[in-house]
């Protein structure tokens, strides 16, 4: 590849330097980097220096430049990375419009940067030594300006199927895992920023029974589960767009439902039923009369009535919140009297009111927000009732006395301690600083470093011994953990 030129075009200056230093860290084979921080600027470095490569942060570009710049861009046809704040549809038509390599939303990620510019450079690479490239008919039909713009019309031919992680962390597993799924009709696989769209260009009657099974072998090698929308080739989109759309809002479902879940068009979700996401008096009353009379029993069952034991329509979510933090409101001024509002209390106040405004599934918000009213009761009511300390300690020494159990979990854990797992989950976290999965995943990869290197065991005895029914599972687990798999780590002892 000859000598590359990169023009990074970012208002942001602290930004811009940090994009220059991973290209140096990350030895990214670029010769030159040029930066501007005005369109001005950036378009004399494009019409000046020519280059291969080209960094755009499209928030800069008002719609007065646009021609300008989308002129002078495909004059010079670099390879660019659109990067904006706006995760919105304008956004992606705009990056589209420039034939981008890639589209990113900030805030970014080193990595997801570092494997952006690999990717065009690749395509730099492509272009090089075969400039004429031949691409097949379905490819060239649909693609991401399918899903984008109004154009393309659904003639029965087409099903989409989204793929929804409740951890962002895992897309790009997502992405790889799709990819070598065995699908009965392959799909085109469009990766988006935050799912994974599988378009299927002659779609079988057994998509639902084909997500159903992704989903299952997903999560019998990961923690965080996922879920997936099916838009049927025959429903009653004009347009794949619209389809898109269509789907999209169907997500929107699983902050009801959860997660683990196969979602399709159904009449009951196609609009949310209009509530007051703000108290009464008279429920403000109810709340204060249920606080100051310590009725942790009345509270769960006012809760669990209310948000969860809803019926489709389901209300706005974003209303939904609103009254939650209404309710937080009344909470507030509860520790006020108790002179809670402060230190420990306050630290946990402020995680529930994240909690509302960002989990993304409502029972865990109302969980959260139980133990948390909890804790809040007992304090105000006769102090601290549990000795936290001995809580953990027990249940710790319960995980290392039976960690090669593969069927531990954690209400074992707590029934052991007596507390409920809820409770006893939110004390760990509180405590040690992670979830009881990752607590007992740490104890068995333990284990198993000192079987790896004291004995010649193989590697699905040492598996089984530490917990592992799944001997596969246990090398990825091992691997995330260590950086290494179980025979690289034994051999590496072995040579130390």
């Amino acid at each position: 590849m000859t000598a590359l030129k990169i023009v990074i075009a970012e208002r942001d200056k602290d930004e811009s330097i940090a994009i220059e230093w991973l290209i140096s860290t990350y030895s990214i084979p670029i010769n030159e980097v040029f930066i501007a921080h005005t369109v001005k600027e950036t378009v004399t470095l494009l019409e000046k220096e020519t280059p291969e490569l080209l960094y755009l942060e499209l928030d800069m570009i008002s719609n007065e430049n646009w021609s300008l710049v989308t002129r002078n861009i495909k004059k010079i046809s670099p390879k660019t990375i659109a990067v904006t704040a706006e995760a919105t549809f304008e956004r992606a038509k705009q990056a589209i419009e420039l034939g981008c390599a890639d589209l990113l939303v900030k805030p970014l990620d080193p990595v997801n940067i570092n494997q952006s510019v690999r990717m065009a450079l690749s395509l730099i690479s492509k272009r090089e030594s075969n400039p004429v490239v031949s691409v097949g008919k379905d490819e060239e039909e649909y693609s991401y300006r399918s899903l984008f713009l109004d154009r393309d019309l659904n003639n029965g031919e087409i099903g989409l199927m989204l793929l929804y992680p409740e951890n962002n962390k895992n897309l790009a597993d997502l992405h790889k895992f799709s990819k070598y799924f065995p699908f009965r009709d392959p799909p085109i696989l469009l990766p988006l920023s935050d799912m994974v769209i599988c378009m299927f260009r002659k779609p079988t009657q057994h998509l639902r029974e084909e997500a159903w099974k992704i989903l299952k072998d997903w999560e019998a090698t990961h923690i965080d589960p996922l879920a997936a929308v099916i838009i049927p080739p025959d429903y009653i989109h004009k347009t794949i767009h619209d389809m898109y759309l269509s789907a999209r809002r169907l997500l929107e479902i699983t902050f009801f439902i959860g997660y683990s879940q196969v979602i399709l068009p159904n009449e009951t979700y196609d609009a949310w039923y209009e509530m007051d996401p703000f108290l009464t008096s008279v429920e403000q009353r109810e709340w204060v009369e249920m606080l100051n009379s310590f009725d942790k029993q009345k509270i769960k069952n006012r809760m669990h009535q209310e948000f969860l034991q809803m019926e489709t329509p389901f209300p706005n979510p974003e209303k939904l919140r609103i009254r939650l933090t209404s309710i937080l409101a009344q909470v507030r001024r509860f520790m006020k009297i108790y002179q809670l509002d402060q230190g420990e209390m306050e630290e946990h106040y402020m995680r529930i009111f994240s909690e509302i405004l960002y989990n993304r599934v409502l029972y865990r918000i109302v969980q959260e927000m139980l133990l948390f009213l909890y804790e809040l009761l007992d304090r105000s009511n006769t102090g601290e009732v549990f000795s936290r300390k001995d809580v953990i300690e027990r249940g710790i020494l319960y995980i290392e006395n039976h960690y090669s159990n593969p069927d531990l979990t954690l209400k074992h854990v707590a029934d052991a301690v007596g507390r409920s797992p809820a409770y006893f989950s939110h004390l760990l976290m509180k405590k040690q600083g992670i979830p009881f999965r990752q607590q007992l995943a740490l104890k068995r990869v333990e284990e198993a470093k000192q079987l790896l290197t004291g004995t010649q065991l193989s590697i699905r005895e040492i598996a089984e011994q530490v917990g592992f029914r799944n001997p596969s599972y246990f090398t990825k687990l091992f691997k995330e953990i260590t950086t290494m798999a179980p025979r690289e780590f034994r051999e590496y002892m072995r040579n130390k």
